[in-house]
């Protein structure tokens, strides 16, 4: 089971650290407030030099050093509500100076907000959570639009409205539908709280103000869709001082401690001015076409200077133009520059300004969403609290790396215009290989160093993998990518597909938690049955087989509330086609789900096999991980430490089933012998194995260990297999795998047109008794078995003669269209001796007369067994 933790990051840019250091002293407990934590922390930031620390009520002296300090205390030390103490801290030279910090602790309650002042991480319920969204006018209310646009990686709703009797029906409607849709709320209360904002004008006494922000508060406190309270909209350009707002935070935060207030400002002077009017500060610069884009990110980067350890940073990105100053939008590519930029300055927010739902480039927004989506699913590694360095040969270029457990993410923007081609010194001195996660490729690690090209205001996200990752996926699984980890652009995940039904359901892969690798994948259904699905890739199923496809989930605290409130239950349903389904209830743990399917004649259609699906009913979000379909038993083996033989394994995925089993093909009984562990084989063997369980006998499962004379041989190639089904080169046809019967296996020697045409060098002069080799025949992939087997052996590689043939014609017709055929071709009661060993067949060329389709065929082979 996967467990969160945090990375590093850090950045050049123009020859510095882009991410900001603090230049002053700061002591300052490290969550906004705690709850139930076991253990408490104070925040001690020394710029330079060393020392000791203590804090009031502890006698525990702990030592300095120069950058972040952590202090422990203890939570059982603490009382509810403010827990004021003196730190005192001890330069080297003697100099003792004091500081005051308050650690707040509060009852526990749901759908309470915290910042990690650290990281300037904000934690719902305890769940990391990187708000990525927008502001813009409450026209018609954006229903539709919120439903759409959920499902594209938008969390982070802040429209702008007055707080009026007129319009409370619509505000309460907007704050249901987002706390169903699972967005967040930065809650517009600009018109009471001192700075009216964008068209928010009340014309109202401070007195009446006052009074209706306290009402307006009580109402949507407790509301399960508030993130925070947004106060004042630019107040350093409208004139508001900060003592007026300081009345609005102090109110705020007396009728509701639990939920932080925001503010935007325009330029970054005013951000210590109003310091004490906000949890939250964000920054809109908006600087295109007048300014480079890079404004935004250095503007962050100076606010972080000031703040970090105290407020979290978020960025207002400009999504907008073509007006008042602004004669035109920024592009797609500008606003990646202006977001990625703050980033790595030090932003852990994004709230980008959209103005109205349906105005703007369409590009610009399908380009805002893009990296909405990238910035959730590498949200956990912006949050490493020790940034390293990753050196640019490019002033141009900014990087930065964060590490999360025994993986490294990589983030090099490109500033300016045009590509570069650019050399990123990683702090791992290592040799490998880096994966660009949203771009499907990878690029060489040599000695720490990787060489790439961005491309105009691009962004190179690569991640590293410093050890090999362990999983628990068993040897039997037949599902592609059942921990979904591999993926090829943000928010996809290889291996099936998703439904939402268009009603606001969403699916995203989630990288906060999971239980099997990285990676979970997150369902939510705004409302039962709302349509939140994953179909998953078919598998190629037999009929007489038991299959087993089970699963890892979760859902939390919420919607199991929510669920039990209207007196349902939280649940989902597993489903393998026709072959069964079933419907499981959910808990806030971690827990395994099994659907069994008993043998089930199954048609097989141009789609292939029978598919899996996971489909969450109940309303809320659930996690899913680990998700496989296994037959009743499996056979795998590996080759032995000399490579002459292979050790077999099996596996049974029934409960309490054992195994029994035999070695010459016949069919094990009760009395055969038991499965206990792995064992070696030396020669061309048939494992035929059964399982037994609950006083039943299940169907037998066979397969051929083909530890022959061949092994490892040196094969030479008269025609050329295709490039397309390679099977990993030139010794795939004497490595001792078979190919499974799937058409997209990657163990198949493809032929499109070419005779089959090798030579299988043993070596020396041998005994040759048998040679068997296996053809696919699948009308689904135009895969047909040769018309003609000749097998010619001999001596000196120059004089051969033939061993055999076998005229084989047409193809012959199987039980059903689409199912995959494995043809055996052997030549056998052979005694000869022979060093080498020709194989020709004669290719197919086109699709049989009885097919319904005609067409040129292909010719599959996986292996050629000599005994």
């Amino acid at each position: 089971m996967k467990t969160r933790t945090f990375f590093i990051s850090l950045i050049f840019v123009f020859l510095f650290c882009t991410i900001g250091v603090a230049r002053e002293l700061k002591v300052t407990s490290r969550m906004s407030y705690y709850t139930h934590e076991k253990t408490a922390e104070i925040i001690v930031y020394l710029p330079e030099g060393e020392g000791n620390v203590s804090v009031e009520g502890d006698n525990t002296i702990f030592d300095l050093h120069s950058g972040v300090n952590l202090i422990p205390v203890k939570a059982e030390t603490l009382h509810t509500g403010d827990n004021k103490r003196t730190v005192t801290i001890t330069r080297k030279n003697g100099i003792k100076e004091d500081f005051p910090v308050n650690i707040i602790l509060l009852t526990p309650k749901t759908n309470e907000v915290k910042i990690d002042r650290l990281t300037g991480n904000l934690l719902i319920d305890g769940w990391q959570w990187l708000p990525v969204g927008f502001y813009s006018s409450l026209k018609d209310h954006n229903y539709e639009f919120l439903r759409s646009e959920v499902t594209q990686g938008i969390n982070l709703y802040s429209p702008y409205h007055t707080i009026s009797a007129e319009n409370q029906d619509a505000r309460m409607a907007y704050l249901d539908l987002c706390a169903r849709l699972g967005i967040k709320v930065n809650y517009n209360v600009c018109s009471l709280a001192g700075s009216q904002g964008v068209g928010l004008n009340v014309k109202a006494t401070p007195e009446e103000k006052y009074k209706a922000l306290k009402e307006e508060i009580l109402r949507v406190k407790d509301h399960p869709a508030l993130l925070s309270y947004y106060i004042a909209d630019e107040p350093d350009g409208q004139g508001v001082s900060p003592e007026l707002l300081k009345q609005s935070y102090d109110l705020i935060h007396e009728l509701d401690p639990y939920h932080p207030v925001s503010v935007v400002i325009i330029s970054s002077l005013p951000a210590r001015r109003y310091a004490g009017t906000y949890d939250i500060i964000m920054a809109d610069p908006y600087p295109v076409p007048n300014a480079p884009a890079t404004e935004a990110p250095r503007m962050i980067r100076e606010i972080y200077e000031q703040m970090c350890y105290e407020k979290a940073v978020w960025l207002v990105p400009q999504v907008f133009g073509g007006g008042e100053i602004w004669t035109r939008e920024p592009s797609a590519r500008e606003v990646r520059l202006m977001i990625y930029g703050s980033i790595l300055a030090g932003a852990r927010g994004i709230q980008g300004f959209h103005r109205m739902p349906d105005s703007g480039s369409p590009l610009l927004w399908n380009g805002f969403k893009e990296v909405a989506v990238e910035l959730q699913q590498i949200a956990p590694y912006l949050y490493d609290p020790n940034p390293q360095p990753v050196n640019s040969d490019k002033d141009q270029i900014t990087a930065c790396a964060y590490r999360r457990e025994d993986n490294l993410l990589i983030i090099a923007q490109n500033t300016v215009n045009n590509p570069l081609p650019v050399t990123l010194s990683i702090p791992e001195t290592i040799n490998g290989t880096a994966k660009l996660i949203f771009e499907n490729r990878e690029v060489q690690i040599n000695d720490g160093q990787i060489t790439d090209i961005l491309p105009p205001f691009g962004t190179g996200v690569y991640k590293i993998a410093l050890k090999e990752q362990p999983s628990a996926i068993v040897s039997g699984n037949l599902l592609v990518n059942p921990s979904f980890e591999e993926s090829v652009e943000a928010g996809e995940m290889t291996g099936g597909s998703g439904g939402a039904g268009g009603k606001g359901a969403t699916l995203f892969p989630d990288p906060r938690i999971a239980y099997d690798g990285e990676i979970s994948l997150r369902l939510n259904n705004p409302f039962r049955n709302a349509g939140a699905s994953r179909s998953l890739f078919p598998i190629d199923n037999e009929s007489d087989r038991t299959y087993i496809l089970s699963v890892w989930a979760r859902t939390d605290a919420r919607s199991l509330a929510e669920n039990k409130k209207k007196g349902e239950k939280m649940t989902f349903k597993l489903s393998l086609n026709s072959l069964g389904e079933e419907e499981f209830e959910l808990t806030d743990t971690w827990k395994k789900y099994e659907l069994i399917c008993p043998p089930k004649a199954y048609k097989r259609t141009h789609h292939g096999g029978a598919s899996g699906a996971i489909t969450l009913i109940g309303e809320g979000t659930a996690w899913f991980d680990l998700a496989q379909i296994t037959p009743e038993i499996s056979i795998s083996t590996k080759r032995t430490e000399d490579q002459k033989g292979f050790i077999v394994s099996m596996e049974s995925y029934l409960k309490d089933g054992e195994i029994r089993y035999t070695t010459d093909g016949s069919e094990p009984a009760a009395s055969s012998l038991l499965y206990e562990k792995p064992f070696e084989v030396r020669s061309v063997q048939t494992i035929t194995a059964r399982v037994y369980a609950g006083g039943k006998a299940y169907a037998t499962t066979s397969q051929t260990v083909a530890a022959h004379k061949a092994l490892d041989a040196k094969v030479t190639y008269l025609q050329p297999y295709h490039p397309k089904y390679s099977a990993g080169g030139d010794n795939a046809m004497t490595d001792g795998k078979f190919a499974p019967l799937n058409a997209q296996a990657p163990l198949w020697h493809g032929y499109l047109g070419n005779d089959i045409d090798l030579v299988v060098d043993l070596g020396s002069i041998q005994p040759v008794h048998r040679i068997s080799l296996g053809f696919l025949q699948s009308l689904t992939a135009w895969v047909m078995p040769p018309k003609e087997l000749e097998v010619l052996l001999s001596n000196d590689g120059e004089k051969y003669r033939t061993a055999g043939k076998i005229k084989y014609g047409e193809a012959h017709q199987g039980t059903g269209e689409y199912d995959y055929i494995r043809v055996p071709f052997v030549i056998g009661k052979l005694r000869s001796n022979a060093r080498y060993v020709r194989i020709k067949a004669k290719h197919p060329k086109t699709l049989p007369s009885w097919y319904r389709v005609q067409g040129e065929s292909w010719m599959f082979i996986d292996e050629v067994v000599i005994e």
